[in-house]
């Protein structure tokens, strides 16, 4: 079971929806509905992050994250005792996402309030439906999120591309910053027909994305996640 962390060749302003509302609910796993509000973080670029995936079987898994709290403290995450968490929320186990950085330049997500986590800040900021985890490596999944993305114009935005067309921008990255580069050569395990490249955005890229449609993602052999540009 691996850890979860989720353009045309002219890139143009993309708005998949209606901008985010300040506040949204969702429910977790175990059916508590929460209050989300919507957080921006400006000069996401390369900010460092971490995530914790609550895994309830049948029920799904809950995320929550540091991203908004303040960058990943590396010492705290490498002495989290998983077992221990998970036994302490109900959970059949805690997978670690992380430590990753943002590859997009400014990032609206719906957050809940501050929480304290294995004593760390963070919020709940999305629901994924039971089986996630077994997703396969750049086979497609749906998870249900609030997020805004913005890649700026003159930014590098790194690109997955499938056999039919469809896009997929890098959202996180767990290699090094001067590694994205040459992502490709390091994906030995990319399918036939999908390519890896790297374009500049002649104009800001902009996603707005609700669980209210499909959030087309995969995921590569590093655990890094790509999200389909809509068509």
């Amino acid at each position: 079971m691996r850890p979860l962390t989720w353009i045309l060749a002219t890139l143009f302003w993309i708005a998949a929806s209606p901008a985010l509302s300040q506040t949204a609910t969702m429910k977790t796993a175990l059916g508590e509905e929460i209050t989300l509000n919507l957080e921006t973080l400006e000069d996401s670029r390369g900010y460092l992050y971490c995530e914790l995936l609550f895994d309830y079987g049948d029920k799904g898994l809950d995320i929550y994250s540091t991203s908004h709290r303040g960058e990943c403290s590396l010492s705290w995450w490498n002495a989290l005792d998983l077992d221990a968490l998970a036994k302490e929320r109900g959970a059949e186990a805690v997978h670690k996402n992380g430590p990753q950085r943002w590859a997009m330049d400014r990032i609206g997500m719906m957050l809940s309030e501050p929480t304290q986590v294995a004593g760390a800040t963070m919020g709940f900021g999305a629901h994924l439906p039971a089986g996630t985890m077994g997703t396969a490596h750049y086979e497609v999944f749906n998870p249900a999120k609030y997020q805004n993305l913005v890649y700026k114009a003159g930014q590098p935005v790194y690109q997955l591309v499938d056999p039919e067309g469809h896009v997929y921008v890098l959202q996180g990255y767990k290699v090094e910053t001067e590694e994205l580069a040459k992502l490709g050569e390091m994906l030995g395990k990319l399918p036939e027909g999908w390519t890896y490249r790297v374009e500049t955005a002649d104009e800001d890229l902009v996603m707005n994305l609700t669980p209210a449609a499909p959030i087309p993602s995969v995921g590569d052999e590093l655990d890094q996640y790509f999200i389909r540009i809509p068509e």
